[in-house]
């Protein structure tokens, strides 16, 4: 059974054609049918040859018609044998794939310099902006992108529901039957599910031929493997389970053995004891096709991006979980020599910070800016400029850099658009910044784990209003999970909940004494993305790192005892996945001692840096301007509220509090 004819005919449908100095056979680019479908899903380009192929089918069958027109347009002799030319077509093709308005390129890692010759072709088609790569899993791949400054350009993860099920519609494809499976671009595999192979029962009894074509279809493609020897087709089953093909391979040979009986029994009876083990070994989960159930959706995903839904953690880029999948790489510059080229259609504030890196660092080899999509917190963010970049940078002495910028969130424009004129909106602006940077300065003379900030300041152009100044944050990248999102594995090992306690009671003495509590609600901020645990080799908690100091100082005047509660209930979330996981009552109780234990040696730690003799904390802002809201009048409340707190009190507090017993 073969999927296309062992003699191809460039003729018809296949006859060349020469466009724009290449030879294209098959259906335009995005070229569709009368019902508006598209006439080919995949295409090939093979660079050296000048070809582009984009029949319907696989790209095996591509190669194949690339092979049979070389033999009709090369003269006699000048070819070489047949499996050193096949050899040499297979390590020129480029797979493409089309999706919606793009063109997928399948990147390979053996071969970039092809595929970047397929993507200049392209350019030849096509606008960069609507050419992109796969491979976004592939070190090899990005680290090229990367240094040509395109990270922007690999085709991105979907990053919500919407857009993981957009995805997965334009992955459903057919090949040369009327069956529809799902395509992974990065690597050429096709799914079939448990519910589209049910769609054929049916046709054996009212359309045979078509009933027939498509399992000859099902049965040649799971015997073929692509150029990079990946199947041609798979099932879609949970990681581990296989199929036996024989009651398959029986439903066909019938089929073929009476084409014209109008009694199908024996084949519907070999199908349905197909159909059968197909729907046991699927479970049900994946025996209909559903874009609203999260397991058919998730495990769809992740064969289409070739991910282990098991690890769905351990995702494709090498930063900690929240930035999974939340990641969109902008258009920038690429750099070539001692100049720096940009993108066109690149915003005005990447291409200032691109500028702000390039003109503090000469030895740049690359730079690529990303956008993070959405916030890790659940907070209210309504009325705040909330940008927040990525910057990965590599230097010609091969170092990598990692920084995350954030714009402020009461900036220039946000003022703007609250009515305030232009002069005093920068003013006020530069105040918070000052005001913000004074908090960084008194938390880290406290002795609390946060990060040293720098700013940098661009001058934008804004229509209407003129130069217009922006400042951002900027910090380094640092390693890490943070508090809230830790995967519930990990709260198997006793080790780990204990050694997690004593940070979220060294966080929760953070939060506490510099009074991080909401401007709308009084919530306290505690436990909900700003708190990065790093973990040692042996994945056990090992340092705290604040990462962010959101609302600190708001709260200078309630008393620690009153606030401590709060924190409580987030710390017993963390006690509640220990004991879900099967943890003892007793490792939970000596968790609750680690907490009270570190909560309490950081407050004591803090109020004898104040109460030294020769510190100069307390009077840290004296020569600020007095008055009511002041960083002077904060500071003073946050100084007597330290000197108030009872560590013995709140210990027992901890020790004894119904929010934590089980």
């Amino acid at each position: 059974m073969n999927l296309f004819s062992d003699k191809i005919s460039l003729d018809g449908p296949l006859k060349p054609r020469q466009k724009t100095g290449f030879s294209f056979i098959g259906p335009d680019f995005f070229e569709v049918d009368e019902k508006g479908e598209p006439l080919s899903h995949i295409g090939t380009i093979f660079p050296e040859y000048r070809t582009i192929i984009t029949v319907r089918g696989i790209h095996a069958y591509h190669i194949s018609i690339m092979t049979e027109f070389l033999r009709q347009t090369t003269p006699e002799g000048q070819l070489p044998e047949a499996d050193e030319l096949e050899r040499l077509i297979c390590l020129d093709a480029v797979p493409l794939a089309f999706r919606g308005e793009m063109i997928i390129i399948r990147s390979d890692p053996t071969g970039m310099e092809n595929v970047f010759a397929a993507d200049r072709i392209l350019q030849s088609f096509f606008p960069k902006e609507r050419i992109q790569f796969t491979g976004l899993n592939i070190p090899e791949i990005r680290m090229q992108l990367r240094r040509r400054g395109e990270c922007w350009r690999m085709s991105p993860t979907p990053r919500s529901v919407v857009e993981i099920c957009r995805y997965l519609r334009a992955s459903k494809v057919q090949v040369a039957t009327g069956l529809c499976v799902y395509h992974n671009e990065l690597t050429g595999d096709r799914f079939l599910t448990c519910d589209e192979f049910m769609r054929i029962r049916p046709l054996i009894e009212q359309d045979r031929s078509e009933a027939l074509a498509r399992l000859r279809e099902i049965l040649n493609l799971l015997h073929r493997t692509n150029i990079w020897g990946i199947p041609e087709l798979s099932f879609l089953l949970p990681a581990g389970k296989e199929l036996e093909l024989g009651e398959l391979e029986r439903t066909v040979c019938l089929l073929e053995a009476f084409p014209d009986r109008t009694e199908a029994a024996e084949a519907v009876e070999a199908f349905d004891r197909f159909a059968s083990f197909f729907a046991e070994a699927a479970g049900p989960g994946l025996q209909r096709d559903d874009y609203t159930d999260p397991e058919w959706r998730r495990t769809m995903f992740c064969r289409l991006l070739g991910i282990d839904e098991g690890e769905m953690e351990e995702l494709t880029l090498e930063l900690s979980p929240e930035f999974h999948l939340n990641v969109q790489w902008l258009p920038g510059a690429f750099i070539v020599g001692e100049e720096i080229c940009f993108d066109q259609g690149v915003d005005p504030r990447v291409q200032g910070l691109i500028l702000h890196y390039w003109e503090n660092s000469r030895r740049l080899l690359s730079i690529n800016i990303g956008r993070i999509q959405e916030s890790q917190s659940s907070r209210d963010i309504s009325g705040e400029e909330r940008e927040v970049y990525l910057v990965a940078m590599t230097t010609r002495d091969g170092k990598d850099f990692l920084r995350i910028l954030r714009l402020m969130k009461w900036d220039v424009i946000h003022r703007i658009k609250t009515g305030i004129p232009l002069a005093q909106a920068i003013e006020d602006t530069i105040k918070y910044r000052d005001y913000i940077f004074d908090r960084l300065h008194a938390a880290a003379l406290l002795g609390f784990p946060i990060l040293t900030y720098s700013e940098i300041r661009l001058e934008i152009t804004i229509p209407g209003l003129g130069v217009v100044p922006a400042f951002f944050f900027e910090r380094q990248y640092v390693t890490g999970v943070v508090s809230d999102k830790i995967p519930l594995s990990c709260y198997k090992n006793p080790d780990f909940i204990e050694n997690l306690s004593c940070l979220l009671g060294l966080a929760a003495a953070f939060s506490l004494v510099l009074g991080r509590v909401s401007f709308r609600t009084g919530k306290v901020f505690y436990d909900d993305g700003d708190e990065l645990i790093q973990l040692d080799s042996n994945s056990i908690p090992s340092r705290l790192v604040i990462i962010e100091t959101t609302g600190s100082f708001t709260d200078c005047t309630t008393p620690v005892a009153d606030l401590l509660p709060q924190c409580l209930d987030r710390f017993r979330i963390h006690l509640e996945k220990s004991v879900d996981s099967g943890m003892s009552l007793e490792v939970v109780e000596r968790s609750v001692a680690a907490f009270a234990e570190a909560l309490c040696n950081k407050i004591n730690e803090v109020r004898q840096i104040v109460l030294s003799p020769s510190s100069t904390v307390r009077s840290l802002f004296d020569e600020s301007p007095s008055g009511q809201g002041g960083i002077r009048d904060k500071w003073e409340g946050i100084m007597n509220r330290i000197e108030a707190a009872d560590e013995k009190a709140l210990r027992n507090e901890v020790l004894t509090s119904r929010r934590l017993r089980f």
